[in-house]
């Protein structure tokens, strides 16, 4: 027995030693094992963590944007029961659209001018030349093209308001405006910055100074409150239609 006991010296301490290599493996392996399922757990838990947190900021972008809506809405509201809002808004504008159509009178400062024939016809002059000592309907024409070049915002002429589609001419010896014979002397009345009108209107060589040059009578009067009346008749449109997005 002893002797066995000897010979089994020789083998004890290799089989121990690889024993204790195989525990150390298994134990090396075991932990890896569970260092490898925390890391896992680690990028589950760390994805499902990032998709929270932009799920969060989605849901808190989209609550930030209703609050806004929601605000902008409750403003319409208000405006829209207010003498300010959007209904006052929208009947300024019909207001403005109006006055330039002419469906409106108007009254604001301005100039008065008056145009009469020449005083050269009553001194004198040839039968036959007296047409040139008469207010034609260019004069006029060319009196409303520099009111409105100056800035003018209403305009009249003998009462008869000056729209799109107002005509000034000559029917025979007479003149027309609207369709409706006008005498003479020929009034202008324009609303706007009455400096304006004065210097666009005395310009030399201008339209009044021309007529000045062959004694016509010519009265130039600026005005705190100048009236022009709406149009007589209200312009109808059969063919200009407004342009929408639904048409042809």
């Amino acid at each position: 027995m002893r002797a066995f006991w000897e010979a089994g010296k020789g083998w004890t301490l290799p089989v121990a030693g690889v024993c204790l290599v195989l525990g150390a493996l298994l134990g090396i392996q075991t932990h890896t094992q569970q260092l490898r399922g925390a890391t896992e757990v680690g990028r589950r838990s760390s994805a499902l963590v990032g998709m929270l947190t932009n799920s969060e900021a989605q849901l808190a972008a989209q609550a930030k944007e209703i609050e806004q809506l929601r605000a902008q809405l409750g403003k319409f509201e208000k405006e829209a029961m207010s003498d300010k809002g959007v209904t006052q808004r929208v009947y300024e504008e019909m207001q403005t659209d109006r006055v330039a159509l002419g469906l409106l009178p108007v009254k604001g400062p301005g100039v008065e001018l008056e145009l009469g024939d020449s005083t050269m016809r009553r001194d004198g002059a040839e039968a036959g030349s007296q047409d040139i000592y008469l207010i034609h309907d260019y004069d006029l024409r060319e009196v409303a093209n520099e009111l409105w070049a100056a800035g003018a915002e209403a305009v009249s002429l003998n009462n008869q308001r000056l729209v799109t589609g107002s005509a000034i001419r000559c029917s025979g010896p007479l003149i027309q405006v609207n369709n409706t014979t006008i005498p003479s002397p020929f009034v202008f009345h324009a609303i706007g910055n009455k400096d304006n009108f004065v210097s666009a209107l005395n310009i030399r060589d201008g339209v009044l100074d021309r007529l000045r040059w062959v004694k016509f009578q010519v009265k130039l009067t600026p005005k705190d409150d100048v009236a022009v009346p709406a149009i007589a008749i209200a312009p109808k449109f059969r063919y200009a239609k407004p342009v929408t997005e639904e048409t042809p």
